[in-house]
């Protein structure tokens, strides 16, 4: 399960941007259709991982990135929904396709260390 060790890479990632461990809300992240990502199975290991290394339990966030096609049989540009996908105006198969192996971070959200602490606690 390759998932495992890309939410590891993830969490080292933001350990060293953030300068040591925090707990965090929820992370970010775009990945493209071609990616070989599964979403649940990056969710589930990404929780699991944070919770283990101290991150508290952030949700992650997914955005998907559906590459651009371009017929060239008619010229045609549209958004590729699945790999299989022909084009739209002549049906034809051979086609130029611009992204769609995209796994990026884009962002983590860092809660504050007074947000940690029970309201009761709060003066």
């Amino acid at each position: 399960m390759h998932e495992l060790s890309l939410a590891q890479s993830m969490l080292q990632t933001v350990e060293q941007a953030l300068g040591g461990k925090r707990t965090l809300s929820a992370a970010t992240v775009t990945l493209g259709l071609f990616s070989g990502v599964e979403v649940e199975s990056l969710r589930f290991c990404f929780t699991e991982v944070a919770k283990a290394e101290g991150f508290g339990e952030p949700e992650l966030i997914v955005n998907r990135h559906l590459p651009r096609a371009r017929c060239r049989d008619c010229d045609a540009e549209y958004e590729l929904t699945d790999v299989l996908m022909v084009c739209p105006t002549c049906g034809s198969i051979d086609r130029h396709i611009e992204g769609g192996y995209e796994l990026t971070l884009d962002s983590v959200e860092v809660l504050e260390e007074e947000d940690d602490v029970p309201d009761a606690e709060k003066g």
